[in-house]
């Protein structure tokens, strides 16, 4: 479900060669020092010099409040809003989140050591507020900070890392850990199964009951794709953003193993050129794929043929990573937005944004 992310030392390294008149063969060796019984050596400097080095870090970088706005392509209109989200850290010093989920009345929005639940009210006047009800004063609490989060129309909420997920059952707040599933999951809508998924490794199907995970088998796939870059139950399906044998990105739709559709192209900025895949979801009448790297929100019909594709910068003012996209109880998309800024002293920091997204045509 997620998400990841040189050459210029090399560049840097056969300048200064130049500069020192090496790597040529005209270039002038030096010579090396005498050996001779009448050379001396300097004796060091006993200069007290104490001159010291002020590291220069970038200036401090503000946030740039989001100009939501729409955009039209053929029949396709595509109107952004902005989420308000209360009660959690979304700029320094918030988690290092990169996946969310959100049912009819929740949203799950990582946090350090657990994921936030959030009351949600969907439209395009969206809000998120921390639900104090739930678990540990609005937190489901883990012993790390989660790589992802899935959440069921049931009240199962699954929350991964690298060493295994954790199951919440919101609605009568107890919870267990599965130690095998781990990596990026997701949860089927009914609460009953997870997907576990890693790049290049296969995809497992777990089913779940009130207090155990149980590996079912491996999800049958397309032979020619490889390296996993997004993985969702659809139904009884599965969507999947991979690479085909011709290290082509492709988003698609999986039965059994069969690929129903697909959306990609080898050309670079060719329509359905896909440089990595975000999010898959229903959308209308047909799908929406979300892709950080080439700044696409692409619509398809049914069948995956492209209607349209737009620019999700130009939809929200400002370009952001994409993290995550699901599917709100209106029909619209909400897409996890973060910006990485300087923070003045070496480092840097983020802002998080739910951002809805309502197509329409």
């Amino acid at each position: 479900m997620r998400s990841a992310r040189l050459t210029s030392l090399a560049l840097v390294s056969s300048l200064a060669l130049a500069a020192c008149g090496g790597g040529g063969e005209s270039s002038t060796e030096t010579a090396a020092p005498s050996t001779d019984a009448a050379a001396t050596t300097e004796a060091p400097s006993t200069s007290d010099d104490t001159t010291t080095t002020t590291l220069q870090f970038p200036p401090r970088e503000e946030p740039v409040p989001l100009t939501p706005s729409s955009a039209s392509a053929g029949p396709l209109t595509v109107t952004a809003s902005v989420c308000s989200i209360d009660g959690i850290n979304t700029g320094e010093g918030s988690a290092d989140v990169d996946d969310f989920d959100i049912t009819a009345t929740h949203a799950f929005i990582p946090v350090e050591n657990g994921a936030a639940a959030l009351s949600f009210t969907a439209g395009a006047a969206c809000s998120m507020t921390l639900d104090t009800a739930i678990g540990d004063g609005g937190i489901l609490t883990i012993d790390d900070t989660p790589d992802g989060v899935s959440a069921s129309s049931t009240g199962r909420v699954a929350l991964s890392t690298v060493f295994g997920t954790t199951i919440f059952d919101v609605t009568n707040g107890q919870s267990y850990e599965c130690s095998e599933p781990s990596g990026d999951v997701d949860i089927k809508d009914d609460g009953t199964e997870i997907l576990s998924s890693w790049s290049g490794s296969p995809i497992e199907r777990y089913t779940l009951s009130d207090t155990t995970c149980t590996l079912v088998g491996e999800v049958a796939l397309p032979v020619d794709f490889t390296n996993w870059k997004f993985v969702a139950y659809d139904g009884a399906d599965v969507f999947l953003g991979a690479e085909d044998a011709s290290a082509t990105t492709f988003a698609s739709r999986v039965s059994n193993g069969t690929v129903q559709w697909k959306v990609g192209n080898a050309e670079t900025s060719g329509q359905g050129w896909i440089g990595w895949v975000h999010g898959m979801a229903p959308c209308g009448s047909g799908y929406c794929i979300i892709d950080t790297n080439t700044d696409k929100l692409i619509v398809t019909d049914g069948a995956g043929v492209v209607r349209a594709e737009f620019a999700v910068s130009e939809l929200i003012g400002s370009r952001l990573f994409y993290s995550q996209m699901r599917v709100g109880p209106d029909g619209a998309l909400y897409v996890l937005a973060t910006d990485s800024l300087d923070d003045g002293a070496g480092g840097r920091y983020r802002m998080i944004h739910v951002v809805r997204l309502e197509v329409v045509g």
